[in-house]
């Protein structure tokens, strides 16, 4: 089994996201992509709800053959890492092949993220080119991880697509059209849990 894990906040979960996760699929043969809401992020704090966060993953993936979604990080009391979860998962599945999902601007950040080494070892990393970020010095910066922390990383073919989970709170909070960012299942959970919009405003 071949698994894609992508973790991250989903505040909320839009289509940039799915468009990696189908291009992992697509591109490495991957069984299946695990998409992993956090609970305690240490760089991030979330508007919505643990809850609400992981109803929209699940939203998001209705009927998306290889997309799953587990509420592992949520579960767990403290600040949530990465290097946690694939101890967890390598402790369940000890024959899985992990691929980690990133965007190329989380890659300059890997040397900060704890016990990195460790999470070299544990996972392969699968690299989605964000917007306006350069491929030469992308794949600098691999061959740099390489060397540094023995991390093996795969940059993807194709950019990820121009779309943030603050575009999206933004366009929610001013009562824009949801669906040129999000799901249609999605932006009607938005819209119906009032998420994002100014409690003055409500």
């Amino acid at each position: 089994m071949r698994s894609g894990l992508m973790g991250g906040t989903f505040d909320p979960i839009h289509l940039g996201h799915l468009d990696i996760a189908q291009k992992a699929l697509d591109q490495l043969g991957l069984d299946r992509v695990i998409f992993l809401p956090d609970g305690d992020p240490p760089h991030k704090s979330p508007r919505a709800t643990g809850a609400q966060r992981l109803k929209m993953c699940e939203l998001a993936c209705e009927n998306r053959p290889g997309f799953e979604v587990s509420d592992m990080e949520l579960r767990r009391l403290g600040t949530t890492y990465t290097v946690d979860t694939l101890r967890a998962i390598r402790r369940e599945r000890p024959g899985e092949q992990l691929v980690y999902l990133i965007g190329s601007d989380t890659l300059y950040w890997f040397p900060t993220w704890k016990t990195a080494h460790e999470v070299a070892k544990l996972c392969r990393m699968a690299i989605v080119l964000r917007p306006g970020d350069d491929p030469t010095d992308v794949e600098k910066k691999q061959a740099e991880l390489k060397a540094s922390h023995g991390l093996d990383s795969v940059m993807l073919t194709g950019e990820g697509l121009p779309i943030s989970s603050g575009m999206v709170r933004e366009a929610a909070q001013n009562k824009e059209d949801l669906l040129r960012f999000v799901p249609e299942k999605v932006a009607a959970y938005i819209e119906e849990q009032e998420l994002y919009v100014l409690k003055e405003e409500r």
